[in-house]
């Protein structure tokens, strides 16, 4: 109703100014003129205001907007899962918390390990989710405080097999089943450990249910994932203990080329603080079937 109302009042002292002095024209002349007359303006004004419209949803964030980060994630259910949007992974969701918290949006596509560690090590994303520290990392990266820990545990039906065995080297005797890729296949071979390789979790419990395996070798994430979470309808599976064999920290690796890479990282830990403070880290974790307890 405002644009309608403009439009007829620019319209009417243009056409006043062009008829005066004129020859008086038909009444159906005069009203047509007026009409085209009408029509032309209002379309400037219709495009005048669909013009600054564009102008606003331009590629440039508005000043006050939050600031956009992306950083490559390699997909590792349950802490990084690629085919499910709605449950990304408790690390994904951990760091989107974290950085919202701090008025920073995340985006979080996901690669093969080496293709995420080649975007971010020569600055094509600003960083990668989660790393393990090495040394030689320190010239590319720079580590967040502790995002999480990576538990590595033995798994079996038999109590016995668990209170025997503190190192994957006291598993000698045993057959253990373990996840073709994962590279607890390589320690444990190198340990003389006699391995059995499966393609997941599930086939891994199946056997070990069915007293083909020992034990199973595993992260305990995508094993506690599994039978806490999905539990897939596998029977018996309470039956199934576990023992924790290694647990060491890991962290989120901003990229030293990222622009105010230093900035960038306190405000992550900053929010990686502030959710631990307020217990939504415990929840995501809980959402998993993690226990988020560096001692357990």
């Amino acid at each position: 109703m405002r644009i309608k109302a403009h439009c007829t009042d620019t319209a009417r002292n243009p056409i006043a100014n062009e008829t005066a002095g004129r020859p008086k024209l038909s009444g159906n002349t005069q009203l047509l003129r007026w009409f085209s007359t009408l029509s032309v303006l209002c379309l400037a004004l219709i495009l005048s205001v669909h013009g600054g419209a564009v102008a606003q949803n331009s590629l440039n964030s508005p000043v006050g907007n939050h600031q956009t980060i992306t950083l490559a994630c390699n997909p590792f259910p349950p802490a990084k899962i690629a085919e499910n949007a709605n449950q990304p992974g408790y690390d994904v969701e951990i760091l989107r918390a974290a950085f919202a918290s701090r008025n920073i949006s995340l985006l979080t596509p996901f690669y093969p390990w080496k293709r995420a560690y080649f975007l971010a090590q020569t600055g094509q994303v600003d960083g990668l989710c989660s790393c393990s520290y090495l040394p030689e990392r320190e010239a590319d990266f720079l580590y967040s405080d502790t995002l999480g820990h990576v538990r590595v545990s033995l798994y079996a039906t038999n109590k016995e097999v668990l209170e025997t065995v503190d190192r994957i080297e006291d598993a000698r005797n045993m057959t253990v089943g373990v996840v073709n890729g994962y590279n607890l296949e390589t320690s444990a071979r190198e340990a003389g450990v006699d391995v059995i390789m499966a393609n997941s979790e599930t086939t891994l419990v199946n056997l070990l249910l069915s007293r083909r395996l020992d034990a199973v070798l595993s992260f305990r994430a995508p094993m506690d994932y599994l039978l806490n979470v999905k539990n897939d309808g596998i029977p018996n599976a309470s039956t199934i203990k576990s023992k924790i064999l290694s647990n060491d920290p890991y962290y989120s690796c901003i990229a030293r080329k990222t622009e105010h890479a230093d900035r960038l990282m306190t405000e992550l830990n900053v929010g990686l603080a502030a959710i631990r403070k307020n217990g939504l880290y415990d929840t995501i974790m809980e959402k998993y079937g993690i226990l988020s307890d560096i001692s357990q």
